[in-house]
C-alpha cells in the first residue's frame, strides 16, 4: 500500500493527527504526510489511498486550502480510496454539520475519489489553536486502523 496523508495546519494540531494516521498506515506499507502547501499533482500519482485533513475555520475550509483544491485536475483521484478529517472545537449539533472534513470529503469525491468512511472530526480545546483534547491522537490511530480494515475489505 502507498498512502498519502495531506494536511493543512496552522497551530500543529492537524499535523499531529495526520502524522498519527500515517504512522498506523506505515504498518501496512508505505505512508507519508505532506502539507497541502507542498501538494502537486505528481504527489497524487501511484497512490493507493489519500487521506486529507484541515482545521475547520469559521465553519468552512481555511482560506489557504481552497485554491489548492480548486487547482487539482478533474478526476485526478479516479477510483482511489479517500477519507477526510478535520480538527475543531466542540460545536452544537446545528453547527457540527458545517465542518471542514465534510467539505474535504465532497471535494475528494468530486475529484473521483471513492469514500472509504465518513468524515471524522478530532477535537481541540475551545478556539481552534488547541491543543488537542486528551485521547484524540489515540482516536486518530483507531480511525486509521478502521480505514485499513475497510481498505482490506475492498481489496479482498
Amino acid at each position: 500500500m502507498n498512502a498519502l496523508v495531506v494536511y493543512y495546519s496552522e497551530f500543529g494540531n492537524t499535523r499531529q493527527v495526520a502524522e498519527a494516521i500515517a504512522e498506523v498506515f506505515q504498518g501496512a506499507g508505505e505512508a507519508r504526510t505532506l502539507s497541502i502547501n507542498q501538494l502537486t499533482t505528481a504527489d497524487l500519482q501511484d497512490v493507493d489511498l489519500v487521506v486529507m485533513g484541515t482545521p475547520t475555520h469559521k465553519m468552512k475550509l481555511p482560506e489557504a486550502v481552497q485554491p489548492v483544491l480548486e487547482g487539482l485536475p478533474r478526476r485526478i483521484l479516479q477510483g482511489i480510496p479517500v477519507a477526510a478529517f478535520d480538527t475543531s472545537y466542540e460545536m452544537g449539533a446545528f453547527l457540527a454539520r458545517f465542518t471542514a472534513a465534510k467539505r474535504i470529503d465532497r471535494t475528494l469525491c468530486r475529484l473521483g475519489g471513492k469514500r472509504l468512511t465518513a468524515p471524522q472530526t478530532f477535537r481541540v480545546h475551545k478556539f481552534h489553536e488547541g491543543p488537542l483534547l486528551d485521547g484524540e491522537i489515540e482516536r486518530a490511530r483507531d480511525w486509521a486502523e478502521t480505514i485499513l480494515v475497510q481498505l482490506d475489505g475492498r481489496e479482498g
